[in-house]
């Protein structure tokens, strides 16, 4: 059921349609960066093929602390320095420009049109408003949600926005210098932002045998292959007032292959070759390299990621996997043998 306060519209938005949910106004009342908003500018990039909205506009902008840590193929931890991101929630507050004289004379006069709410009522002015009649200082801030900036079905973004001004939202009246309004962030929301400031480096890889010079491998000997660098486990916290949301990463598997060998897929980040040691993590090269470009084989590594989330240290399940991949030119040789009898 719709809140008093709100109207529900459509504008356009590129191709498809952005669904509108604003409190209190009339399609002509919207601020232009409402009306028309800019490409949707994400996490750390800007992104114009999906739509959305300006995070820097600063109407209804949110300041999320994004910190993370990780372990290393060798078993040692580090820290991710912290930073902030700001985004434009789904849900939010915007300044109407309207100071406490002009909304009072708006009503006053009739210019006041709030829309009408689901049973046909024209919606009352903001409560308290004859309080800052005289007022020319402050500002009123309302609130808006748009699908631009909502990562999900339009179904669930419906129930959401009712879910907000139902519960959420009221209107309020900002005086100079006080904080701006800044609406409750959910860890669903959090969780998006987490995600896409998760970093998964391409795979930096050893094996054996290595030949000192050239580092060249050999014909018929398998050839070991693990992770001689980076991270293995990787957790990202992104956290905004009362909420925090958490990705862990772990890397689940590797996979290898070369033109002239069998792939090769094996559990976790492989073996470092040492004597007396034992791995599935190798390829078999079958033919030297002679015969390629530049004499060497390409290798294509791939590292698989599972990801899982957490809601304030609660589990909520997995994210979608990730792989990450890197190419590495690697020298296979012939060794020559006499047979004699």
């Amino acid at each position: 059921m719709l809140n008093r306060y709100r109207t529900i519209r459509r504008v356009a938005l590129g191709a498809a349609p952005a669904l509108l949910v604003a409190a209190g106004l009339t399609a002509a009342a919207v601020p232009p960066a409402a009306a028309d908003p800019a490409p949707r500018c994400g996490v750390g990039s800007c992104d114009d093929e999906d739509g959305g909205s300006d995070a820097d506009s600063g109407d209804g902008a949110v300041t999320i602390l994004v910190w993370g840590s990780g372990t290393t193929s060798g078993d040692e931890g580090y820290e991710i320095p912290g930073e902030s991101v700001t985004v434009l929630p789904p849900c939010r507050y915007f300044n109407t420009t309207w100071s406490g004289k002009k909304f009072y004379e708006m009503v006053q006069s009739g210019e006041w049109n709030g829309g009408r709410d689901v049973d046909g009522n024209i919606v009352p002015p903001y409560p308290g408003y004859e309080q800052y009649k005289d007022d020319t200082e402050g500002r009123w801030w309302s609130g808006m949600c748009s699908s631009a900036d909502y990562d999900g079905p339009i179904d669930d973004f419906v129930d959401y926005s009712n879910d907000w001004f139902d519960n959420e939202f009221e209107p309020l009246y900002v005086e100079p210098g006080e904080p701006v309004p800044v609406p409750p962030i959910p860890p669903e929301i959090l969780v998006q932002v987490a995600y896409d400031e998760m970093t998964l480096p391409d795979p930096q890889i050893g094996w054996n045998p290595r030949r000192e010079g050239d580092g060249a491998t050999v014909v018929n000997l398998p050839t070991w292959m693990w992770l001689e660098d980076g991270p293995v486990t990787l957790e990202v916290h992104a956290e905004a007032g009362e909420n925090e949301a958490t990705v862990e990463a772990t890397m689940s598997s590797m996979n290898f292959s070369a033109a002239n060998a069998a792939p090769v897929s094996c559990d976790g980040h492989g073996v470092a070759w040492t004597s007396g040691a034992s791995s599935d993590c190798a390829l078999t090269f079958t033919r030297s390299s002679a015969h390629l470009p530049g004499g060497v084989s390409s290798v294509l590594a791939e590292s698989q990621w599972t990801i899982e989330w957490f809601a304030n240290g609660a589990p909520q399940g997995p994210l979608d996997p990730q792989t990450t991949s890197a190419t590495f030119d690697l020298p296979v040789a012939e060794v020559q043998t006499v047979v004699t009898r």
